[in-house]
């Protein structure tokens, strides 16, 4: 089987390079009003079969959710063949929100509204300012047009706009975009470290390869689609730069100040702050190595002495760490997609400006993908390796109010190693909705 691309959004098969987005939110009105949004912006929307890179302005995708579908007018009978978990929506034990704390699902979208008035998003990715007021105005009146309602998720009324920060990175310092896996878009594979794309895209459910709607009309109208997380994240900068700059220099008092943070940093990540994988280069980054992504655990690390075991990258992506038997056999992938939005800090003092990840993470399974990862952030509990403390967490982005977590990082090492105590949140949530990316099939059937 060959899937044919140009029915698949763009955002499943592409990482965009367009310096600025914009996600615009949108509820339905009664009666036909939706659809018929659905039905002017589709022949807008960025299909696989499109060069993104030399595409004109804008990129535009978009994403339903399952109360959109409703109001859209799908039959309840197809949508209660849905995945589960998207038809519930986000829930905050899973996703490690803990109510107690400032990722509360009580707190998103700084009460502007309720995600489950959250229908739609449409995502509008471009090279200028110009190009984003034209694509958000474009968009702005075709709902206009059409009676839908856009939600603004900001009290001070601005919109959700991504920026890079330049140099692929984020706002902690770290480089993104190293780490992506190779899709098969048929069913004979050129290389072992090919995946399937029915981790990705529905309607071609198999034993293997499970997905909902697993078969019949349901899966007729979702194939090609995909799941779809978008999880608004704010990333507290001064107090992750104080850490470092608190903490480095009692774990590493034989390195100058500098060094350590650096050294505290890499240990957290996995990675130094330009993308060399601590196993390749335990010592210090390497621009021969800054994209690599060649390299295990199990044989090369296997006592941790170079990579953490808590390190943020062996969390989300083990490879070829012994897993639980509990734990099915294959590491839960995901495709990641986001921009950082605010503008950068430097320093320990904080400016109280909003700042973080606009992200969005694609799959075919919600809950054995996308959950499963948000389990192993907030509880490091998968792998014998991890048999010391099984409420260890994310260096990272754990959320540290999760019930019994321990809030400890152990940095193992030939020489017993170090711990760097009480760690504090650096991320926490400020929205999220699960959304359906459709196929261009499934838009016409919409």
């Amino acid at each position: 089987m060959q899937i044919d691309l140009s029915g698949v959004q763009a955002v499943v098969t592409d990482l965009y390079r367009r310096p600025i987005s914009r996600h615009l939110i949108f509820r339905f009105p009664k009666g036909k009003g939706g659809a018929t949004f659905i039905e002017g912006l589709a022949p807008r929307i960025t299909m696989a079969d499109v060069d993104v890179d030399a595409a004109p302005d804008p990129l535009v995708n978009i994403g339903i959710s399952f109360s959109g579908l409703s109001a859209l007018g799908v039959d309840p009978a197809l949508l209660k063949e849905f995945d589960s978990v998207f038809r519930s929506g986000p829930d905050a034990f899973a996703l490690g929100d803990a109510p107690n704390s400032r990722s509360s699902m009580a707190n998103w979208w700084e009460n502007q509204f309720h995600t489950e008035d959250v229908h739609c998003i449409v995502h509008v990715y471009v090279r200028s300012v110009q190009a984003a007021e034209d694509a958000t105005q474009m968009v702005r009146d075709l709902a206009g047009e059409c009676g839908v309602t856009e939600l603004v998720p900001r009290r001070d009324r601005t919109i959700l706009e991504g920026r890079l920060l330049g140099g692929g990175k984020l706002h902690f310092g770290y480089t993104d975009g190293i780490s992506h896996p190779e899709i098969c878009w048929n069913d004979v594979p050129t290389s072992p470290a090919q995946v399937n794309f029915r981790i990705f895209l529905l309607g071609y459910s198999t034993p293997e390869c499970p997905s909902a709607p697993s078969d019949g009309p349901a899966a007729d109208l979702a194939r090609g689609s995909t799941y779809g997380v978008f999880r608004w994240l704010y990333q507290d900068v001064a107090r992750f730069n104080e850490f470092l700059n608190t903490q480095a220099p009692k774990l590493f008092p034989h390195l100058a100040t500098t060094d350590a943070e650096e050294l505290l940093a890499a240990k957290m990540m996995g990675r130094w702050r330009d993308g060399t994988p601590l196993v390749l280069s335990p010592d210090g980054p390497s621009s021969e190595l800054s994209r690599s992504n060649d390299f295990g655990y199990a044989t090369e690390d296997p006592d941790g002495h170079r990579c953490p075991f808590s390190a943020h990258i062996r969390v989300v992506n083990p490879r070829d760490t012994p897993l639980d038997a509990v734990v099915e056999a294959s590491v839960p992938v995901v495709l990641r997609r986001g921009t950082p939005y605010g503008p950068p800090l430097q320093g320990t003092d904080d400016d109280g400006t909003d700042r973080g990840i606009l992200g969005l993470f694609l799959c075919a399974d919600l809950r054995r993908q996308f959950y499963r990862l948000t389990g192993w952030v907030n509880k490091n509990d998968f792998s014998p390796v991890y048999d010391a403390d099984r409420h260890a967490q994310d260096a990272l982005v754990a959320n540290r109010s999760v019930r019994l977590a321990t809030t400890d990082f152990q940095i193992p090492g030939k020489d017993g190693g170090a711990t760097a105590k009480k760690l504090p949140d650096f991320v926490h949530t400020k929205g999220t909705v699960f959304l359906l990316y459709p196929s261009k099939a499934t838009l016409a059937a919409l």
